[in-house]
């Protein structure tokens, strides 16, 4: 009546994969902003600003 239902297991890396790919691109935001020389930084916080 019941049938097993069965699924791959490389199903079960799709959740890793996911947060190690979310963890790279916000680490390299982080980085890029951490070694980012103050005049591009200020620059860069007056965009909204300027018209």
């Amino acid at each position: 009546m019941f049938r097993l239902v069965t699924y791959e297991a490389w199903l079960d890396w799709v959740p890793f994969v996911a947060f190690g790919v979310t963890a790279l691109v916000f680490f390299n935001f982080v980085i890029r902003a951490a070694v980012m020389k103050k005049d591009s930084a200020d620059r860069l916080s007056r965009i909204p600003l300027d018209e």
